[in-house]
């Protein structure tokens, strides 16, 4: 479980769920718009292929639109000796998110300035990535997490730091989930934040990640969720106000 780029200690409490391609078999999921890999490189490669090769399977010559992929890579496996076979990962992916321990993992790089991120450095690990090409065309995608410094999103011609959504720790409960719920936010917010399911949507789709990963991170444990004749709130918010005032503040935001 990714924590934000928080130093916390952190262990599994029951044993880790392994999940494979062969899982999707017969099951709706198989032809979800976006998947979320947490895997080593090699294996990143390994899913893409056999998720596409079961789709192909299951409807020949008619499996639809490619889905989009978001490769978050797994901590251990962010080392130098793992840079080949990322670069090669990252041809098989739509958008990479790790967090800005894990880019300069990959390099041999501390990306910390004191106890601020260095903007400047991760910015240039991103644009080796993608120099390198990011996505079968090169067109991809890469999300930094950053934890209380925010994130960062490059694309070609798209370069913008975003703050984290709580600005006070006292907001921050527990930061346990908060990686993952950001990159489910994101992986919605692609293919729902534009007029397609797109790497386009890229800057909103982050938005969204900062809103759900606030959510994840101000109790211990999941956030509560009602429903209500008006719809639903979670933490007794709901999560479209919260992601209106968000971009919001967005728009007096000073890059870094």
């Amino acid at each position: 479980m990714v924590l934000m780029g928080v130093d916390v200690a952190f262990k599994y409490m029951t044993p880790k769920l392994r999940l494979a391609h062969e899982d999707l078999v017969d099951t709706p999921l198989l032809w979800s718009k976006s998947f979320h890999l947490i895997c080593s490189p090699l294996r990143c490669v390994d899913l893409v292929e056999n998720i596409l090769q079961l789709r192909e399977e299951a409807s020949p010559g008619n499996s639809g639109p490619c889905p989009l992929f978001i490769w978050e890579p797994v901590p251990d496996l962010c080392v130098p000796g793992e840079c080949e076979n990322c670069l090669k990962a990252l041809k098989y992916v739509d958008v990479v998110s790790p967090n800005n321990g894990e880019l300069g993992g990959f390099f041999g790089k501390d990306t910390m300035d004191g106890d601020q991120v260095d903007y400047r450095r991760v910015e240039s690990l991103c644009n080796q990535w993608l120099e390198s090409g990011i996505g079968a065309k090169g067109e991809g995608g890469v999300v930094v997490r950053c934890g209380k410094d925010g994130c960062l999103v490059m694309r070609r011609g798209l370069r913008k730091w975003m703050p984290a959504y709580h600005q006070s720790a006292e907001k921050v409960v527990d930061p346990t989930g908060g990686g993952n719920g950001f990159l489910g936010g994101l992986a919605v917010g692609l293919v729902r934040g534009g007029g397609r399911a797109s790497v386009e949507n890229l800057e909103e789709a982050a938005a969204w990640g900062s809103v759900t990963a606030s959510f994840a991170i101000e109790q211990v444990g999941m956030p509560k969720l009602r429903r209500n004749e008006t719809g639903e709130t979670w933490n007794g918010v709901n999560a479209e106000d919260k992601l209106a005032d968000f971009k919001q503040r967005l728009k007096g935001y000073i890059q870094p």
